[in-house]
């Protein structure tokens, strides 16, 4: 090789690659020092993404919300606009009564096939006018109606009012255009009818049209189909009086118009916008928590119409739009929810690829730093020995406070704690009792049934005493057959009730040993409490054992409390 290339081997040309293993080895020593990094890397670039990823479905969901809402009020306003233009048809009716003192029948059919009901205001099946008949002219209306000679009567029932039957006044449905299917209400007095009479009334006192739906149409019998009602007063003198107490008085017959809401709705809705979404029609009224939307449900088109199917998801119930519609004197509430998810497919892929590159990145940048990590250390070898060794110590200390064969704390520990403890009770003024108790003829048991039943006994007993222990109180094995329990907190009389407690309880214990019985066990107990009987810990396990002491003296299986005289201290015998 010619010198020159030679040369450049030791030149300070060398430095950059330096640098980089340098580097490398720092990035190589990184994940070994701190290998939770890369694990709180990646939580956090998929928190990132997860984050990102919804804020960005958010969006296109508020996006979808906004674009259903405008075609949504689109279709308020249609069903809106539809409403008024019936509206418009009874006052042009008034103004016909307005302008004539007398409007034949034959004149009122001809303005009626002017207005083209069927092909201009689908979903009305009918206008009508009602006089106002006095009870004392009921026969003479009659008979005037019966007595007309237009071709338009001819071939139908004869004419009555009805239902039969007397009242002060009948407000009488005698013009109905188109008759046809509608002469079934010929005659009808609308003052029967709670109902008809309530919008009657209403439209009389106000001047304005007043509405009633839910009603069901004379013509259609049984049939569940739900119907609007409009009706519009007339007036004596034309126009409408000041006072509600001049139009009642003025007030000679009404006009009116029925709606069926289905035809109405199918009529002003394409079938697109039906098979896309389902519409809702409540009337609110004086209970207002019914239905989804509030109020009685008039139509549902997931249930009726042309474009019947079945109901909206619940999941897209988050979508539905609710617009208030005024009809007439009453309110509907036009309620619209998707069939199917606004969120177009391109914007859910949209979503989906922002979720799958985020991913990817948090995948990628993982992978990297996993990939300079190294083998275990010594270092790591060390802390996972001294995480054992600890563990080895928190075991030992364990023992250290526990006896081993009952698993309740030991003398040791109980001393000790107890002198914090009381300390604690002196500067708050809080009682703490003793309760000394001993097994009752142990060591005749232990003769008698050997260690082994002796060691059942004594773990029976401590079991007692963690069940009756509060999560506040302490219970150690004392000694041999001795227990001791601290009860913080707790007053020397409360002590003394549970001491009693729990001689009953050691009483119940049926034992057996190698399926032979042992017989009962009973305990001798002393007691005794800070501040009644002493003012230190020592002090008071003495009081507490000398209460013990003096149990076993009276014939065992007894409570006694100490008393600094101990021929007045109480004791209370088992049963």
């Amino acid at each position: 090789m010619p010198a020159h290339y030679c040369a450049r081997a030791n030149t300070p040309m060398a430095v950059p690659d330096d640098a980089k293993l340098d580097l490398i080895a720092r990035l190589q020593q990184l994940p070994m020092r701190h290998r939770w990094l890369r694990w709180a890397v990646l939580a956090g670039s998929l928190a990132f993404s997860t984050a990102s990823t919804y804020y960005f479905s958010i969006q296109v969901r508020q996006e979808a919300h906004s674009r259903f809402g405008t075609a949504a009020l689109g279709v308020a306003n249609d069903v809106q606009s539809r409403i008024r233009a019936y509206g418009d048809v009874l006052y042009a009716i008034r103004g016909l009564f307005d302008s004539s003192d007398n409007v034949e029948r034959d004149e009122f059919h001809r303005f009626a096939q002017a207005l083209s009901l069927g092909e201009r205001y689908p979903g009305a099946t009918n206008i009508s006018f009602a006089p106002r008949v006095p009870h004392a002219k009921k026969l003479q209306f009659e008979r005037a109606v019966r007595a007309e000679t237009s071709p338009l009567v001819k071939g139908l029932p004869e004419f009555a009012i009805k239902p039969p039957g007397e009242r002060a006044e009948y407000l009488v449905l005698t013009y109905i255009e188109p008759m046809g299917k509608n002469v079934a209400a010929w005659g009808l007095d609308l003052n029967a009818d709670p109902l008809r009479r309530s919008v009657v009334d209403r439209a009389r006192d106000s001047g304005q049209i007043a509405s009633s739906s839910g009603v069901t149409l004379v013509r259609d019998g049984n049939a569940s189909v739900a119907s609007t009602l409009l009706r519009l007063a007339v007036y004596r003198g034309g126009g409408v009086p000041g006072s509600v107490e001049e139009r009642q008085r003025l007030y000679w017959g009404m006009v009116g118009s029925t709606l069926r809401i289905g035809e109405m709705i199918d009529a002003t809705l394409s079938k697109e916008m039906l098979s896309r979404a389902q519409v809702q029609i409540y009337e609110v009224g004086n209970a207002p928590g019914e239905g989804a939307a509030g109020g009685t449900l008039l139509f549902d088109s997931a249930a009726s119409g042309a474009a019947a199917t079945a109901p909206a998801p619940a999941e897209f119930s988050g979508y539905a739009v609710t617009h208030r519609l005024a009809v007439a004197d009453r309110e509907w509430r036009l309620r619209i929810v998707p069939f199917k998810d606004p969120v177009e497919l391109l914007d859910k892929a949209g979503i989906a690829a922002i979720l799958a590159a985020l991913l990817a990145i948090s995948a990628l940048l993982f992978w990297l730093m996993t990939s300079v990590a190294v083998s275990e250390s010594r270092g790591a070898e060390l802390a996972k020995r001294n995480r054992e060794a600890a563990l080895l110590r928190e075991k030992l200390r364990e023992q250290a406070m526990h006896d081993q064969l009952t698993g309740l704390y030991n003398r040791h520990y109980v001393e000790e704690w107890f002198g914090l403890e009381l300390r604690r009770a002196q500067r708050h003024g809080r009682p703490i009792a003793a309760i000394m108790l001993d097994v009752d003829h142990f060591k005749g048991f232990n003769d008698t049934f050997g260690h082994q039943a002796g060691d059942l006994v004594l773990r029976e007993l401590a079991g007692v005493l963690r069940r009756f222990a509060r999560k506040s109180d302490i219970a150690c094995r004392y000694g041999g057959e001795e227990f001791l329990v601290l009860l913080p907190e707790c007053p020397f009389d409360v002590a003394l009730r549970k001491a009693e407690q729990l001689r009953e309880e050691a009483a119940k214990l049926k034992l057996e040993d190698n399926n032979r019985a042992l017989g009962s066990v009973t305990v001798s107990i002393g007691v005794a409490a800070f501040p009644d009987h002493a003012q230190e810990a020592e002090a008071l396990l003495r009081c507490a054992d000398e209460a013990l002491y003096r149990a076993k003296e009276a014939g065992r299986d007894r409570v006694v409390a100490y008393a600094a005289d101990q021929r007045k201290a109480g004791a209370r015998e088992g049963v």
